[in-house]
């Protein structure tokens, strides 16, 4: 296991953390942000140089700070190269991957010239036209992990996820919308066993409301759900996710990461890069 930073912990970065309650705020101050090529450079590497500053080499791309559908060539050079410098690499991408096939296939595009392995979120085109996603999934090789949001238990995820279609559809655990849903994270995982292949790790202030907070701060058995991936012999990214509205999460991350890496330690996982 290694812990991954997600970029959407940033995603309410663009208003100066003062949201009015609507994620949509957050997609939008992100596109207008990143999408305009010339400036892309610059505004990139910033981001990422935060990111590096916190101690993370390895990046979950969340689909605002570039998107399937305005990507371009050039995005894609200069994301690259930023990253390189930085000696940092891009694991997964999260988010929606579209509304109709052309859309996910965009997607695919963007992640294979990132070269990136796995899509973390979901997308209409899973639920609609399964067969079609499986089979562009296939043709390049890249992973799905649908991610719980409203589902209420490890079995209603299960029924929506479906067949693992020889290892390429599975599930991405986000620890804190089980804490919203009032299902301890930690017995989730073992239920679902096999079937993770990613781990969006994040606590909630409380049941009900989705409102992240550091670890250890809120209702999410965040430190058993690392124990029990271990014991199940997981052996993928632990992406660090805490995206609030009202202030800049930074420090929370710091503290986050820090505390991760203690618990990683007795498993022989917790080294720094």
């Amino acid at each position: 296991m290694k812990p991954v930073f997600n970029t959407a912990n940033f995603a309410f970065r663009q208003v100066n953390y003062r949201a009015t309650g609507d994620w949509g705020q957050a997609c939008r101050t992100s596109r207008e942000h990143f999408a305009p090529v010339e400036t892309f450079e610059a505004r990139f590497d910033e981001l990422l140089g935060e990111v590096d500053a916190l101690g993370f080499r390895d990046i979950e791309l969340w689909h605002f700070h570039l998107h399937q559908n305005w990507w371009t060539p050039e995005h894609v050079e200069i994301a690259l190269d930023t990253a390189g410098r930085r000696g940092m690499r891009f694991v997964a991408y999260c988010g929606g991957f579209g509304d109709d096939l052309p859309e996910f296939e965009r997607t695919l595009g963007l992640v294979r010239a990132l070269d990136i392995p796995l899509l973390a979120g979901n997308s209409r085109v899973f639920r609609e036209q399964r067969a079609e996603f499986v089979a562009r999934l296939r043709d390049l090789g890249v992973r799905f992990g649908y991610e719980n949001h409203p589902e209420k238990t490890p079995q209603e995820l299960l029924d929506r996820t479906g067949p693992d279609e020889g290892g390429l559809v599975g599930v991405t655990v986000d620890t804190g919308w089980f804490g919203t849903q009032g299902y301890p994270a930690d017995e989730a995982v073992r239920e679902l066993g096999e079937r993770v292949i990613h781990v969006h790790l994040k606590d909630v202030r409380e049941v009900g409301r989705h409102d992240t907070v550091g670890y250890g701060q809120g209702v999410v058995p965040v430190r058993e759900v690392v124990e029990a991936l271990s014991y199940m012999g997981y052996g993928g990214y632990l992406s660090v996710e805490h995206e609030p509205e009202q202030f800049d999460p930074t420090d929370d991350l710091l503290e986050s990461l820090r505390q991760l890496r203690s618990w990683l330690v007795p498993h022989g996982q917790g080294a720094r890069p």
